[in-house]
């Protein structure tokens, strides 16, 4: 039984594991430690913590309706509703990756993290600054302000939202089939990589760690205080080391110097400024910026090797080079 099991699980696609396991690694720091009886549990806290789990439940009851074989219409209800939706089955199966990604980024707006690790990490992360800089970055970058360069770099800053989907949407699109798989998965590894350094070290960043000592304000206009709004609703509180807007545009860099190097020079220069919007905007340490710059080869590596060894991909690669759509 347990030999079946593995076997099943090996066999399975890399992201289904990742979504079990997320879910399965948080369940069991949950309940083996004190955590169980000092949490201050609420009902989101364990939707947080299964969303992986329940994204993965969803697709593969998609799958199972779906049925491996295209039917007609004098077939049973539930196979023809199933060849029906199989085309959306195959989306959803395709963009399992970034599903999994965002609900795993956004199962930290539950207490979880804190509890883990109640120590933020702001007062080391500004002490590296300083003694790289001589003082904060955000400091140094004070006489810049602008209100027009405040509304550009948050312009900027929240396009983040809008690339990497662009991104993998273009290479979906071209039937790249192998750029969009390595990254979609880089971009999950990533991810997960940089989760896993919020819960090591959480930090609320120099905009508020530094508050009551910024002689300006970052004056801007209706761009700005939209973006702040969107910003403020849907930021997680902790997410600071590294900066995950600036891996994000690194790892595409990446992608893009392999696959459309074209356009691997506006990546780089998007990239770079989005670094200068994370410090100038106050969002990030500079150490933060410099981690991304470690995080997202990492991730690029990291997530090549599970592709060429897992064995549930090796199964799958004499059909990925019969055709060139995407999985």
């Amino acid at each position: 039984m347990i030999k079946k099991i593995i076997q099943f699980v090996l066999h399975s696609r890399l992201e289904n594991v990742m979504a079990a396991g997320v879910s399965i690694c948080l369940l069991v720091v949950f309940l083996t430690t004190r955590l169980f009886q000092s949490f201050d549990l609420g009902p989101l806290d364990f939707v947080f913590i299964l969303l992986p789990m329940g994204l993965l439940s969803l697709k593969v009851l998609l799958e199972l309706l779906a049925g491996k074989n295209e039917v007609n219409e004098n077939a049973g209800t539930l196979k023809y509703l199933g060849a029906f939706f199989s085309p959306f089955v195959k989306i959803i199966r395709d963009w399992f990756p970034f599903f999994v990604l965002c609900s795993s980024y956004y199962a930290l707006y539950s207490n979880l993290m804190l509890r883990i690790n109640p120590h933020t990490a702001d007062s080391s992360l500004s002490k590296i600054d300083a003694a790289i800089f001589g003082n904060q970055v955000s400091f140094l970058l004070e006489p810049l302000i602008r209100p027009w360069l405040t509304d550009f770099l948050n312009a900027v800053y929240f396009s983040h939202v809008l690339v990497f989907p662009g991104v993998a949407l273009y290479f979906y699109l071209s039937g790249e089939t192998k750029a969009f798989r390595r990254l979609m998965m880089g971009y999950l590894t990533l991810f997960l990589l940089s989760i896993l350094s919020y819960l090591l070290v959480p930090a609320i960043g120099p905009e508020k760690f530094f508050a009551d000592q910024y002689a300006q304000d970052l004056h801007g206009q209706a761009v700005s205080r939209g973006v702040d709004y969107i910003i403020n609703v849907g930021r997680v509180g902790y997410d600071c080391f590294p900066s995950l807007h600036v891996g994000v545009p690194v790892l595409i860099s990446i992608y893009l110097f392999v696959y459309r190097r074209k356009f691997f020079v506006p990546a780089v220069i998007y990239a770079l400024l989005m670094c200068f919007a994370t410090l100038y905007l106050r969002y990030h340490y500079a150490v933060d910026v410099m981690a991304s710059f470690v995080y997202a080869p990492a991730a690029y590596f990291l997530n090549d090797f599970f592709l060429r060894h897992w064995p549930g991909e090796q199964i799958r690669i004499p059909t990925e080079r019969q055709g060139s759509k995407p999985l």
